[in-house]
């Protein structure tokens, strides 16, 4: 192997681990933001699960909620990790 090919062997090397760090990085940050917003829930909260279920929040218990959904105020048990998002939506 030449220099050359040894230089360019490093440089792509060093290429895909900066775009591996970054998209690494983005997405831990990502799954920061969610975990603090699961953690600052609170009653009344309207909110979004992964599976698309949306409601207000009904009570807190330690790792899971109780979700009221509309429009027949029907309540489940979610757990936390479950909800993707605060729901901004209307309901009516």
């Amino acid at each position: 192997m030449s220099v050359k090919d040894i230089l360019t062997t490093i440089v792509l090397v060093i290429i895909i681990f900066l775009i591996y760090y970054i998209s690494y990085s983005e997405r831990k940050k990502q799954e920061k933001k969610i975990k603090k917003m699961q953690d600052e829930l609170k009653k009344g909260d309207k909110v979004i699960t992964y599976s698309g279920l949306s409601g207000i929040i009904e009570k807190i218990e330690e790792d899971r909620i109780i979700l009221k959904t509309y429009p027949d105020d029907v309540k489940m048990l979610v757990e936390k990790w479950a909800i993707a998002g605060l729901d901004d939506r209307s309901t009516e």
